[in-house]
């Protein structure tokens, strides 16, 4: 069995240069999480510094130096920086989860880039790459599957899992309005959504139901 990949102390340095401390994957562990993710995407790491504001730091801004970072897919590096929580470290104690970390990172890229893409509006000059809010990604990833992922799994029809998510709102429209649904199932960016959902959660339980 792989020895486990544990989180590290890292600092960074907030606005006004107050210095506090995260978490970090070590340099020692980054080869190894390039060799298990190659396979989605993953093409190596490097060292940087970045700047901006992100989940990290509750959207304030700060700035990091020589993070470790994953080079994903030619154009972004995802931070292997987190937030201290419960979520950052169950990234790494379970194996599957850093694979639907991947899968909702896709997803956000496609219909939510701004979401998640921390210097969005910045112009990408050739071989620059975009840095992903990695510990948003982990922070939504935690509530897919420890909020929602078990009941979830007993689903075995789309009107349960409407009527849960009428309660609980995994999945949100932003349409404002009495009548307006929480969850359109003849909108695509919902309808994919609930397929990377339930991809993600079958992946800690692997009976659920693909019932969409």
């Amino acid at each position: 069995m792989a020895e486990r990949i544990v989180l590290q102390p890292f600092d960074r340095i907030l606005s006004g240069y107050e210095k506090q401390s995260e978490m970090a994957v070590s340099v020692a562990d980054c080869s190894r999480l390039c060799r298990m993710y190659e396979s989605l995407g993953v093409q190596g790491y490097r060292l940087g510094d970045y700047r901006g504001a992100s989940y990290l730091n509750r959207y304030l801004g700060c700035s990091v130096s020589r993070a470790p970072m994953l080079i994903y897919k030619d154009e972004y590096l995802i931070p292997l920086v987190f937030r201290t929580s419960p979520e950052s470290n169950l990234l790494f104690e379970e194996l599957t989860r850093m694979t639907g970390f991947f899968y909702l990172l896709d997803w956000l890229l496609k219909f939510r880039p701004k979401k998640v893409i921390m210097d969005y509006n910045k112009k990408k000059e050739r071989g620059d790459y975009h840095i992903i809010d990695s510990p948003y990604v982990a922070f939504r990833l935690s509530e897919i599957v420890d909020g929602a992922g078990f009941p979830i799994s007993q689903f075995q029809t789309l009107e349960e899992f409407m009527y849960w998510n009428r309660q609980h709102r995994l999945i949100k429209n932003k349409q404002i309005g009495r009548h307006s649904k929480i969850f359109d199932a003849n909108r695509k960016e919902n309808v994919e959504e609930l397929q990377m959902i339930l991809k993600v959660i079958q992946l800690k339980y692997p009976n659920t139901t693909f019932f969409i």
